[in-house]
């Protein structure tokens, strides 16, 4: 089974072929310029997530799924959220929102705050059905990035249970605990219960 994957994020890409291979799902980026990108208007991340999705899969003519999440930092009230890949403005890299991120924090005069990852999944088909599925890993955030694999925020934040940040964790143990993770295994198990292929 062919599923395009609606991001051009090539770290989420990895990850949800790598957790999808097994089940014969064949995970396939979305390819630019082929379709203009949808705007981004929902105020939650399933919102945004089921958008993409849908606009995509009607656009395209085959099953899409779509992907929202983020980083919600208790000291900053949550952000930043659905604004995650933007936080230190339009087309930002993962250096100058993680540099944003640390900077939120001194200003509060911490070095660390209470935080989780967010993901929501959604699958859709052409016909108009659609799947969904959610995953949250808690945690904290530091102010000094440890690690070099992983993407976005992972260098500054650390798992609850673990001493090192998802950036220096390996793929395979990363995808057993990440928010993104628990969503795809949870849509998995949607997709086996509903026999929808």
């Amino acid at each position: 089974m062919r599923v395009i994957f609606a991001t051009t994020n090539p770290g989420k890409v990895r990850e949800v072929r790598e957790a999808l291979k097994e089940f014969g799902i064949e995970v396939v980026p979305l390819e630019r310029g082929k379709v203009p990108p949808p705007e981004e208007r929902g105020e939650t991340f399933c919102e945004n997530a089921y958008e993409k999705a849908s606009y995509y899969a009607r656009a395209l003519n085959e099953p899409v799924l779509a992907e929202d999440s983020g980083l919600e930092v208790d000291a900053l009230d949550g952000r930043p959220g659905v604004y995650s890949s933007r936080f230190a403005g339009e087309g930002a890299t993962d250096e100058e929102n993680n540099r944003k991120l640390i900077e939120e924090l001194k200003k509060l005069g911490l070095d660390s705050s209470p935080a989780r990852y967010v993901s929501f999944l959604f699958l859709a088909f052409p016909g108009g059905m659609g799947l969904w599925s959610s995953g949250t890993v808690e945690g904290k955030v530091i102010t000094t990035p440890r690690g070099e694999g992983g993407f976005g925020y992972d260098p500054l934040f650390i798992p609850r249970g673990y001493t090192e940040t998802m950036a220096q964790l390996p793929l395979d143990e990363k995808n057993k605990i990440s928010h993104r993770g628990q969503a795809v295994r949870r849509l998995v198990k949607l997709i086996k219960e509903v026999k929808s292929w």
